[in-house]
């Protein structure tokens, strides 16, 4: 069996599988039927010429030069159909055909009948009229292609047919080629026409399908793939095959074999690796895009919060330039709408309802995305009827968009995700949509973890409130209680000395208030400091040596403390306010030794940190206080710095709170870390001058929040 029967077989199958299954996808569509017939055509002729030249019978090479006549027939059917602006009209072209068609079919027919079976040799006498008329048939395809490119207004339209001009003219002109005696003889020739008529006819198909000249872009890319992995295969299999003498089959299915498994081993990653190649070199700025939103999806899965996620989102696509308008709906509360989070373009409807744009919704349940073109091209082949493409069309314009994506939750959709490049008709492909759908299920993922993350804070803020607010309420009773009841003594009593005496209770007891809700006030009101670069050691000097002067006064109730201080050198500046740093020292100091009511020892440390943030390094001074102490009980780290929560005899609950707030105002944190039985450690960490972050409260121009 040569080359050239086997390149017959090839198109017969792969004719058949293309057809087929294009069939399968939609046979209501004229222009899918006739594409199948085309190929059941090209099927049917490949296949009598694999056995015409495989068994040598004429009447096989009569029938294959008969059904010859067929494929022009055939393929000015299709391009007529697909090409037409009424997809039911075919081209008047074939009106002028049919009279030659018959006449050839007749040609045949009278030799086929001639005497004695000299009819059966004499279809010789037609090859040449007959390959001329298979030509003129598919050049007229050629001229339809061109035709309907030069009355086309759309730029990316004309790209695509474009597209199907050039490569309908190779096709048409190899397999020209092919049929010269001389070089047909030259079996790479004929391998090579049948390639590209198979090749042509899956592209062919998949304009079918994939209408966005994107699209096409990626499926030449994906082909380009194809090819380089069949020629990488092909050549593994004819090294370890080519050197094996004849009739060594024991060799031959051991080389095969080893082959076999060399493919299944390494065909996912060189595929995966030529893919990126060729994205990379054909499709560069493609590629980035794809990847910037597999970055972004990861990125999103670490954001809490819907404005911090409308925000990335917003200012990577803005960023990105794919996109000249973009919006994020979010779900109301009661469900009755969708409200924007954020735009940027030219501002889009502040508001959807839920009940008007009913179609919009439902159609995005269905389908999982609409895209203008596709709703165009449905209605323009008569499956999607004027109303429901006037409502459809009606939501993209209100919205903005030309691609719409959900964020679906389990029951609802709880957002709407909507693009639009205006500078481009088709501007985005199959696959870029598939990625934003993903994109969008993990923002609805986001949304939902971050609706559940809000519960949470708000059940312990309640909680925290509660407390606090528990907290308060003795601090005010107690000494409303002593007041009250130094007052009723005072009514009664006439010796001034014990009246004196009560009445210095009450302005004790008035004056503890005064502390309690001065304290509170502090914690409670905005940040008012005057920060200025400071050097963190002096601050924790002073502080140590008060906190040793009330170790110091201690030892005479025979509790003995030590006090000792490790300060690192050369220390960067930080800026900060210096009393108000001052009083979180002596506050961490006071509590450590608090802690320690049977002795034990203080050690104060300061030191540079250095962390990395987003890849550059950023340095912070920390000032930690680790005691000897008892340490901190599990059940009580998480209440700390709660308002008004403490362990002690004696204190209000607002130290801890309010060195927090004022750690956090500079900048920095308070950090804890106790083990019960073996003490406790405060550290301090706060930015050095120099990397300092200054928080713009300004919105990004990219991130508007409806008024």
């Amino acid at each position: 069996m040569n080359i050239l029967l086997l390149s017959e077989l090839l198109v017969s199958v792969v004719a058949f599988a293309i057809g087929w299954s294009v069939l399968l996808r939609d046979r209501r569509q004229r222009a899918f039927v006739n594409f199948a017939t085309l190929c059941f055509t090209l099927c049917i002729h490949g296949l009598i010429r694999f056995l015409a030249g495989s068994i040598n019978w004429q009447i096989l090479w009569w029938l294959s030069s008969a059904v010859s006549i067929g494929i022009p027939v055939a393929a000015l059917r299709f391009f007529g159909t697909f090409l037409s602006d009424d997809p039911t009209r075919s081209t008047r072209l074939l009106r002028v055909f049919w009279p030659t068609t018959v006449a050839m079919l007749g040609a045949h027919g009278y030799l086929l009948f001639a005497g004695a079976g000299k009819g059966l040799a004499a279809h010789r006498f037609l090859a040449k009229p007959v390959f001329a008329y298979v030509f003129a048939g598919l050049c007229l395809c050629c001229y339809l292609i061109e035709r309907k490119r030069r009355r086309t207004s759309s730029p990316l339209e004309r790209l695509r047919l474009w597209y199907l001009l050039v490569g309908g003219a190779v096709t048409v002109g190899v397999q020209a080629l092919s049929q010269i005696p001389e070089l047909r003889t030259v079996g790479l020739v004929v391998t090579l026409a049948d390639l590209l008529a198979v090749s042509y006819l899956y592209f062919l198909s998949q304009t079918l399908f994939r209408f966005r000249l994107l699209d096409l872009n990626e499926l030449l890319g994906r082909m380009v793939v194809l090819s380089l992995m069949v020629l990488l295969l092909a050549g593994l299999y004819f090294l370890l095959t080519v050197w094996v003498e004849d009739k060594q089959y024991g060799v031959l299915f051991f080389n095969t074999i080893v082959a076999s498994f060399v493919v299944l081993t390494l065909i996912d990653p060189v595929r995966t690796r030529v893919e990126q190649i060729m994205s990379r070199v054909v499709f560069r700025e493609k590629y980035e895009f794809e990847r910037g939103i597999v970055d972004l999806r990861r990125e999103l899965a670490n954001v809490i919060g819907a404005p911090e996620l409308v925000r990335r989102t917003l200012s990577f696509f803005e960023g990105s330039r794919r996109a000249t308008h973009g919006a994020v709906y979010l779900l109301d509360r009661e469900g009755a709408g969708y409200d924007l989070m954020g735009s940027f373009g030219p501002e889009p409807a502040q508001r959807v309802e839920a009940a008007t744009r009913r179609p919009l919704l439902d159609r995005l349940r269905k389908d999982g995305s609409v895209a203008i073109e596709l709703l165009g091209r449905e209605h323009q082949h008569g499956e999607l009827e004027d109303s429901q493409f006037e409502a459809l069309r009606d939501a993209l314009e209100e919205l903005h968009a030309s691609l719409v994506v959900p964020m679906l939750g389990p029951d609802a959709i709880i957002g709407l995700f909507c693009l639009r490049d205006e500078r481009l008709k088709d501007a985005y492909a199959s696959r870029e949509i598939e990625l934003f759908r993903s994109l969008a299920a993990q923002m609805a993922i986001t949304i939902m973890n971050s609706a559940v993350y809000d519960r949470i804070k708000e059940r312990e803020r309640l909680a925290a409130l509660g407390e606090m607010a528990a907290g308060l309420a003795h601090e005010i009773r107690n000494p409303l209680g002593a007041i009250k009841g130094a007052a009723q003594i005072l009514k009664g009593e006439a010796d001034p000395a014990t009246a004196e005496e009560f009445r210095g209770i009450i302005v004790d007891e008035v004056n503890r208030l005064n502390g309690v809700v001065s304290q509170f006030l502090d914690y409670a009101r905005p940040y008012r400091g005057d920060p200025e670069p400071m050097d963190v050691n002096e601050a924790v000097r002073k502080a140590a040596q008060i906190i040793s002067q009330q170790a110091t006064a201690l030892e005479e109730t025979g509790v003995l403390v030590e006090i000792s201080t490790d300060l690192e050198e050369n220390l960067p500046p930080v800026r900060a306010d210096a009393n108000q740093l001052h009083q979180v020292f002596l506050n961490l100091g006071l509590n450590a030794v608090e802690a320690m009511p049977q002795g034990g020892k203080l050690v104060v440390r300061t030191g540079l940190r250095r962390v990395t943030r987003k890849g550059v390094p950023v340095y912070s001074v920390e000032v930690r206080f680790r005691d000897s102490g008892g340490g901190i009980q599990p059940q009580d780290l998480s209440k700390l710095f709660i308002p008004f929560h403490t362990t002690k005899q004696k204190g209000t609950g607002l130290g801890l709170p309010i060195s927090q707030r004022i750690i956090e105002n500079h900048g920095g944190q308070i950090e804890v870390r106790s083990q019960p039985g073996k003490g406790s450690t405060f550290t301090v960490v706060l930015p050095v001058e120099a990397d300092a972050q200054v928080v713009d409260t300004r919105k990004s121009a990219a991130f508007r929040r409806p008024a």
